[in-house]
């Protein structure tokens, strides 16, 4: 598996766990709750963009690509 792709799945992973266990310990505002959605989907991004074109604008070759396998099927290659 590819290291940087490892610590970005490492790092979502933590992120995920940290908003979880902040919005179930108490009542959190709007903003709040806002700002944190913002982290969420900053570090799975952060994977996503990285599978897609992550080695010089290559996809990464670990893992599976769904959204890379579904358009070259589509394509028929």
């Amino acid at each position: 598996m590819c290291e940087e792709l490892k610590a970005l799945k490492y790092e979502a992973a933590h992120v995920l766990r940290s908003l979880r266990r902040i919005r179930r310990s108490r009542d959190i505002s709007f903003l709040e709750d806002a700002e944190l959605a913002r982290l969420k989907h900053t570090s799975v991004n952060a994977v996503v963009k990285h599978l897609l074109v992550g080695h010089q604008g290559q996809p990464c070759p670990a893992g599976e690509r769904p959204i890379v396998k579904a358009k070259a099927a589509a394509s028929g290659r």
